[in-house]
Protein backbone atom coordinates (compact mmCIF):
# COMPACT_ATOMS: atom_id res chain seq x y z
CA UNK A 1 0.00 0.00 0.00
CA UNK A 2 1.40 3.37 -0.94
CA UNK A 3 2.35 5.86 1.77
CA UNK A 4 -0.38 8.39 0.82
CA UNK A 5 -3.04 5.66 0.79
CA UNK A 6 -1.84 4.40 4.19
CA UNK A 7 -2.26 7.89 5.61
CA UNK A 8 -5.80 8.11 4.23
CA UNK A 9 -6.61 4.64 5.61
CA UNK A 10 -5.36 5.64 9.07
CA UNK A 11 -7.44 8.82 8.90
CA UNK A 12 -10.57 6.87 7.90
CA UNK A 13 -9.87 4.31 10.63
CA UNK A 14 -9.52 7.03 13.25
CA UNK A 15 -12.76 8.69 12.14
CA UNK A 16 -14.65 5.39 12.20
CA UNK A 17 -13.17 4.43 15.57
CA UNK A 18 -14.34 7.77 16.97
CA UNK A 19 -17.87 7.10 15.68
CA UNK A 20 -17.90 3.60 17.18
CA UNK A 21 -16.45 4.65 20.54
CA UNK A 22 -18.65 7.74 20.73
CA UNK A 23 -21.86 5.89 19.94
CA UNK A 24 -21.01 3.06 22.36
CA UNK A 25 -20.15 5.55 25.10
CA UNK A 26 -23.39 7.48 24.67
CA UNK A 27 -25.36 4.24 24.60
CA UNK A 28 -23.54 2.86 27.66
CA UNK A 29 -24.09 6.05 29.65
CA UNK A 30 -27.78 6.18 28.77
CA UNK A 31 -28.19 2.44 29.51
CA UNK A 32 -26.61 2.93 32.94
CA UNK A 33 -28.69 6.06 33.63
CA UNK A 34 -31.89 4.24 32.72
CA UNK A 35 -31.02 1.18 34.81
CA UNK A 36 -30.02 3.21 37.89
CA UNK A 37 -32.64 5.95 37.81
CA UNK A 38 -35.74 4.17 36.56
CA UNK A 39 -36.73 7.39 34.79
CA UNK A 40 -38.93 7.03 31.72
CA UNK A 41 -36.93 9.79 30.02
CA UNK A 42 -33.70 7.88 30.63
CA UNK A 43 -35.22 4.66 29.31
CA UNK A 44 -36.48 6.41 26.17
CA UNK A 45 -33.08 7.93 25.55
CA UNK A 46 -31.36 4.58 26.13
CA UNK A 47 -33.67 2.86 23.64
CA UNK A 48 -33.06 5.53 20.99
CA UNK A 49 -29.31 5.29 21.61
CA UNK A 50 -29.51 1.50 21.21
CA UNK A 51 -30.83 1.86 17.68
CA UNK A 52 -28.44 4.67 16.76
CA UNK A 53 -25.34 2.95 18.20
CA UNK A 54 -26.27 -0.40 16.69
CA UNK A 55 -26.77 1.15 13.26
CA UNK A 56 -23.50 3.08 13.37
CA UNK A 57 -21.44 0.13 14.61
CA UNK A 58 -23.00 -2.36 12.19
CA UNK A 59 -22.60 -0.02 9.22
CA UNK A 60 -18.96 0.75 9.92
CA UNK A 61 -17.96 -2.84 10.60
CA UNK A 62 -19.85 -3.97 7.50
CA UNK A 63 -17.79 -1.67 5.30
CA UNK A 64 -14.54 -2.69 6.99
CA UNK A 65 -15.53 -6.34 6.42
CA UNK A 66 -15.93 -5.63 2.71
CA UNK A 67 -12.62 -3.78 2.67
CA UNK A 68 -10.81 -6.60 4.45
CA UNK A 69 -12.31 -9.13 2.02
CA UNK A 70 -11.18 -6.99 -0.90
CA UNK A 71 -7.66 -6.57 0.42
CA UNK A 72 -7.26 -10.24 1.40
CA UNK A 73 -8.25 -11.27 -2.12
CA UNK A 74 -5.74 -8.85 -3.67
CA UNK A 75 -8.50 -6.82 -5.32
CA UNK A 76 -8.14 -3.46 -7.00
CA UNK A 77 -10.08 -1.51 -4.37
CA UNK A 78 -8.57 1.94 -3.92
CA UNK A 79 -9.56 4.25 -1.11
CA UNK A 80 -11.82 7.12 -2.03
CA UNK A 81 -10.20 10.54 -2.06
CA UNK A 82 -12.98 11.98 0.11
CA UNK A 83 -15.58 10.19 2.19
CA UNK A 84 -18.91 11.63 3.23
CA UNK A 85 -20.38 8.46 4.72
CA UNK A 86 -19.07 5.16 5.98
CA UNK A 87 -18.15 4.06 2.42
CA UNK A 88 -14.43 4.57 2.01
CA UNK A 89 -13.20 2.46 -0.89
CA UNK A 90 -14.16 1.65 -4.45
CA UNK A 91 -14.17 -1.93 -5.70
CA UNK A 92 -13.35 -1.85 -9.39
CA UNK A 93 -15.18 -4.37 -11.59
CA UNK A 94 -12.51 -4.01 -14.23
CA UNK A 95 -9.27 -5.62 -13.17
CA UNK A 96 -10.89 -7.79 -10.51
CA UNK A 97 -12.11 -11.34 -10.96
CA UNK A 98 -15.52 -12.63 -9.93
CA UNK A 99 -13.74 -14.61 -7.22
CA UNK A 100 -12.30 -11.41 -5.82
CA UNK A 101 -15.74 -9.80 -5.93
CA UNK A 102 -17.16 -12.79 -4.05
CA UNK A 103 -14.51 -12.54 -1.31
CA UNK A 104 -15.08 -8.80 -1.00
CA UNK A 105 -18.84 -9.37 -0.83
CA UNK A 106 -18.56 -12.06 1.84
CA UNK A 107 -16.59 -9.79 4.13
CA UNK A 108 -19.52 -7.47 4.89
CA UNK A 109 -22.07 -10.06 6.06
CA UNK A 110 -19.39 -12.02 7.93
CA UNK A 111 -18.51 -8.86 9.85
CA UNK A 112 -22.19 -8.25 10.68
CA UNK A 113 -22.78 -11.78 11.94
CA UNK A 114 -19.52 -11.74 13.93
CA UNK A 115 -20.77 -8.54 15.55
CA UNK A 116 -24.10 -10.17 16.49
CA UNK A 117 -22.33 -13.20 18.01
CA UNK A 118 -19.79 -11.03 19.80
CA UNK A 119 -22.38 -8.73 21.37
CA UNK A 120 -24.58 -11.72 22.26
CA UNK A 121 -21.75 -13.03 24.42
CA UNK A 122 -20.55 -9.63 25.68
CA UNK A 123 -23.86 -8.09 26.73
CA UNK A 124 -25.58 -9.43 29.85
CA UNK A 125 -28.98 -8.69 28.24
CA UNK A 126 -30.35 -7.40 31.54
CA UNK A 127 -31.89 -4.15 30.29
CA UNK A 128 -34.27 -3.29 27.49
CA UNK A 129 -31.60 -1.11 25.97
CA UNK A 130 -29.09 -3.98 25.84
CA UNK A 131 -31.69 -6.21 24.22
CA UNK A 132 -32.59 -3.53 21.70
CA UNK A 133 -28.92 -2.96 20.81
CA UNK A 134 -28.52 -6.66 20.07
CA UNK A 135 -31.85 -6.72 18.19
CA UNK A 136 -30.67 -3.79 16.05
CA UNK A 137 -27.44 -5.62 15.19
CA UNK A 138 -29.46 -8.76 14.36
CA UNK A 139 -31.88 -6.78 12.21
CA UNK A 140 -29.04 -5.28 10.18
CA UNK A 141 -27.24 -8.63 9.80
CA UNK A 142 -30.43 -10.24 8.47
CA UNK A 143 -31.12 -7.31 6.11
CA UNK A 144 -27.56 -7.37 4.78
CA UNK A 145 -27.69 -11.11 4.22
CA UNK A 146 -31.05 -11.01 2.46
CA UNK A 147 -29.70 -8.41 0.06
CA UNK A 148 -26.14 -9.61 -0.47
CA UNK A 149 -26.39 -13.42 -0.51
CA UNK A 150 -28.47 -13.45 -3.73
CA UNK A 151 -25.88 -11.15 -5.32
CA UNK A 152 -23.11 -13.59 -4.39
CA UNK A 153 -25.12 -16.57 -5.65
CA UNK A 154 -25.63 -14.89 -9.04
CA UNK A 155 -22.03 -13.87 -9.61
CA UNK A 156 -21.62 -16.29 -12.52
CA UNK A 157 -24.50 -14.64 -14.39
CA UNK A 158 -22.72 -11.42 -15.33
CA UNK A 159 -20.80 -8.40 -14.22
CA UNK A 160 -21.01 -7.59 -10.49
CA UNK A 161 -22.26 -4.02 -10.99
CA UNK A 162 -25.10 -5.26 -13.23
CA UNK A 163 -26.04 -7.96 -10.72
CA UNK A 164 -26.10 -5.43 -7.87
CA UNK A 165 -28.25 -3.04 -9.91
CA UNK A 166 -30.70 -5.83 -10.75
CA UNK A 167 -30.81 -6.84 -7.07
CA UNK A 168 -31.53 -3.25 -6.03
CA UNK A 169 -34.46 -3.16 -8.44
CA UNK A 170 -35.79 -6.52 -7.17
CA UNK A 171 -35.34 -5.92 -3.48
CA UNK A 172 -36.98 -2.58 -2.90
CA UNK A 173 -37.49 -2.37 0.85
CA UNK A 174 -37.90 -6.13 1.40
CA UNK A 175 -34.53 -6.74 3.11
CA UNK A 176 -35.07 -3.88 5.54
CA UNK A 177 -38.61 -5.03 6.41
CA UNK A 178 -37.58 -8.64 7.00
CA UNK A 179 -34.58 -7.43 9.00
CA UNK A 180 -36.81 -5.27 11.18
CA UNK A 181 -39.13 -8.21 11.78
CA UNK A 182 -36.15 -10.44 12.67
CA UNK A 183 -34.82 -7.81 15.07
CA UNK A 184 -38.24 -7.36 16.68
CA UNK A 185 -38.63 -11.12 17.13
CA UNK A 186 -35.14 -11.30 18.63
CA UNK A 187 -35.95 -8.49 21.07
CA UNK A 188 -39.23 -10.15 22.08
CA UNK A 189 -37.44 -13.47 22.60
CA UNK A 190 -34.72 -11.88 24.78
CA UNK A 191 -37.31 -9.97 26.81
CA UNK A 192 -39.40 -13.08 27.40
CA UNK A 193 -36.41 -15.21 28.36
CA UNK A 194 -34.74 -12.59 30.58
Amino acid sequence: MESEEKKRLVKVGQKHAAFVLGSLSLWGASDYWAAESGLVLALGLALINSIVAGTIIASILHEWGHFLGARLSGSNAPLLEKTFSFFFFNFKDEGNSKGQFLKMSLGGPIANWALVVGFFFLLPLETWSQMLLLATLLSIAVSVSIFEVPVMLRIREGEPSAIIQRRLEEAGSTPRNIGIIAGALGAIFWILTA
